[in-house]
Protein backbone atom coordinates (compact mmCIF):
# COMPACT_ATOMS: atom_id res chain seq x y z
CA UNK A 1 0.00 0.00 0.00
CA UNK A 2 2.69 2.18 1.25
CA UNK A 3 4.45 1.42 -2.40
CA UNK A 4 1.08 2.60 -4.41
CA UNK A 5 1.22 5.97 -2.39
CA UNK A 6 5.03 6.32 -3.27
CA UNK A 7 4.59 6.27 -7.21
CA UNK A 8 2.02 8.72 -6.29
CA UNK A 9 3.76 11.03 -4.72
CA UNK A 10 6.43 10.80 -7.59
CA UNK A 11 3.62 11.48 -9.76
CA UNK A 12 2.68 14.62 -8.20
CA UNK A 13 6.07 15.44 -7.91
CA UNK A 14 6.15 15.63 -12.00
CA UNK A 15 2.94 17.55 -11.98
CA UNK A 16 4.20 20.13 -10.01
CA UNK A 17 7.42 20.24 -12.21
CA UNK A 18 5.44 20.17 -15.56
CA UNK A 19 3.84 23.26 -13.86
CA UNK A 20 6.12 25.42 -12.65
CA UNK A 21 8.51 25.04 -15.53
CA UNK A 22 6.02 25.68 -18.29
CA UNK A 23 5.34 29.00 -16.33
CA UNK A 24 8.85 29.96 -16.89
CA UNK A 25 8.90 29.08 -20.05
CA UNK A 26 5.64 31.00 -21.09
CA UNK A 27 7.10 33.87 -19.45
CA UNK A 28 10.35 33.63 -21.70
CA UNK A 29 9.11 32.63 -24.79
CA UNK A 30 7.69 35.90 -26.95
CA UNK A 31 5.47 35.93 -29.77
CA UNK A 32 3.93 38.88 -31.36
CA UNK A 33 6.23 41.14 -29.47
CA UNK A 34 4.93 39.63 -26.37
CA UNK A 35 5.32 36.73 -23.76
CA UNK A 36 3.05 33.84 -24.55
CA UNK A 37 2.01 34.02 -20.72
CA UNK A 38 0.11 37.02 -21.24
CA UNK A 39 -2.15 35.03 -23.22
CA UNK A 40 -5.51 34.52 -21.35
CA UNK A 41 -6.09 30.83 -23.15
CA UNK A 42 -2.27 29.98 -21.80
CA UNK A 43 -3.20 31.56 -18.59
CA UNK A 44 -6.26 29.44 -18.03
CA UNK A 45 -4.36 26.32 -19.25
CA UNK A 46 -1.70 27.13 -16.58
CA UNK A 47 -4.39 27.69 -14.19
CA UNK A 48 -5.75 24.47 -14.62
CA UNK A 49 -2.57 22.38 -14.23
CA UNK A 50 -2.18 24.11 -10.67
CA UNK A 51 -5.54 23.40 -9.40
CA UNK A 52 -4.85 19.43 -10.79
CA UNK A 53 -1.71 19.54 -8.83
CA UNK A 54 -3.06 21.27 -5.83
CA UNK A 55 -6.54 18.74 -5.94
CA UNK A 56 -4.01 15.61 -5.99
CA UNK A 57 -1.96 16.91 -3.27
CA UNK A 58 -5.07 16.95 -1.04
CA UNK A 59 -5.99 13.28 -2.14
CA UNK A 60 -2.47 12.18 -1.30
CA UNK A 61 -2.21 14.09 2.21
CA UNK A 62 -6.07 11.98 2.87
CA UNK A 63 -4.34 8.97 1.59
CA UNK A 64 -1.32 9.01 3.98
CA UNK A 65 -3.50 9.95 7.12
CA UNK A 66 -5.37 7.13 6.70
CA UNK A 67 -2.82 4.47 6.18
CA UNK A 68 -3.56 3.58 9.80
CA UNK A 69 -7.34 3.40 9.10
CA UNK A 70 -9.18 0.11 8.44
CA UNK A 71 -8.59 -1.95 5.28
CA UNK A 72 -11.65 -0.63 3.03
CA UNK A 73 -10.92 3.10 4.08
CA UNK A 74 -7.04 2.68 3.08
CA UNK A 75 -8.42 1.19 -0.36
CA UNK A 76 -10.58 3.34 -0.50
CA UNK A 77 -8.46 6.57 -0.14
CA UNK A 78 -5.39 5.09 -1.98
CA UNK A 79 -7.87 4.31 -5.29
CA UNK A 80 -9.44 7.67 -5.09
CA UNK A 81 -5.89 9.27 -5.38
CA UNK A 82 -4.73 6.71 -8.22
CA UNK A 83 -8.09 7.56 -9.81
CA UNK A 84 -7.71 11.51 -9.68
CA UNK A 85 -4.05 11.21 -10.20
CA UNK A 86 -4.02 8.87 -13.48
CA UNK A 87 -7.43 11.77 -14.37
CA UNK A 88 -5.01 14.74 -13.73
CA UNK A 89 -2.01 13.32 -15.98
CA UNK A 90 -3.07 15.26 -18.62
CA UNK A 91 -1.67 18.25 -17.18
CA UNK A 92 1.86 16.98 -18.46
CA UNK A 93 0.26 16.71 -21.89
CA UNK A 94 -0.82 20.41 -21.33
CA UNK A 95 2.50 20.98 -20.80
CA UNK A 96 4.14 19.71 -23.51
CA UNK A 97 1.63 21.19 -25.64
CA UNK A 98 2.58 24.83 -24.19
CA UNK A 99 6.28 24.17 -24.62
CA UNK A 100 6.07 22.93 -28.42
CA UNK A 101 8.00 20.89 -30.45
CA UNK A 102 10.57 21.32 -27.91
CA UNK A 103 8.27 19.68 -25.32
CA UNK A 104 9.09 16.41 -26.89
CA UNK A 105 12.85 16.79 -27.31
CA UNK A 106 15.49 14.94 -24.91
CA UNK A 107 17.02 18.61 -24.13
CA UNK A 108 13.41 19.25 -22.24
CA UNK A 109 12.66 17.43 -19.23
CA UNK A 110 8.98 18.06 -19.76
CA UNK A 111 8.33 15.75 -22.15
CA UNK A 112 10.38 12.89 -19.43
CA UNK A 113 7.87 13.90 -16.88
CA UNK A 114 5.21 13.35 -19.23
CA UNK A 115 6.55 9.78 -20.07
CA UNK A 116 7.12 9.24 -16.02
CA UNK A 117 3.24 10.10 -15.24
CA UNK A 118 1.91 7.76 -18.45
CA UNK A 119 4.26 4.57 -16.84
CA UNK A 120 2.58 5.53 -13.08
CA UNK A 121 -0.71 5.62 -14.63
CA UNK A 122 0.03 2.21 -15.62
CA UNK A 123 1.47 0.85 -12.56
CA UNK A 124 -0.76 -1.14 -10.26
CA UNK A 125 -4.10 -0.68 -12.08
CA UNK A 126 -4.63 2.76 -14.20
CA UNK A 127 -7.36 5.95 -13.76
CA UNK A 128 -10.09 3.28 -15.11
CA UNK A 129 -9.44 0.56 -13.13
CA UNK A 130 -9.48 1.90 -9.86
CA UNK A 131 -12.16 4.29 -10.58
CA UNK A 132 -14.36 1.17 -10.93
CA UNK A 133 -12.39 -0.32 -7.53
CA UNK A 134 -13.13 3.26 -5.77
CA UNK A 135 -17.12 2.69 -6.85
CA UNK A 136 -17.42 -1.02 -5.21
CA UNK A 137 -15.68 -0.26 -2.03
Amino acid sequence: MLLKILFQTESIGCMTACYVKTVEYTKSREQFDQPISNFQVLQHRMVDMFIESEVCKSLLFKAMLECESNEETKNKSVSALKAQIGLSGKSAQNAVQLHGGMGVSEEMMIGHYLKKMVFIDALFGNADHHLKKYSQL
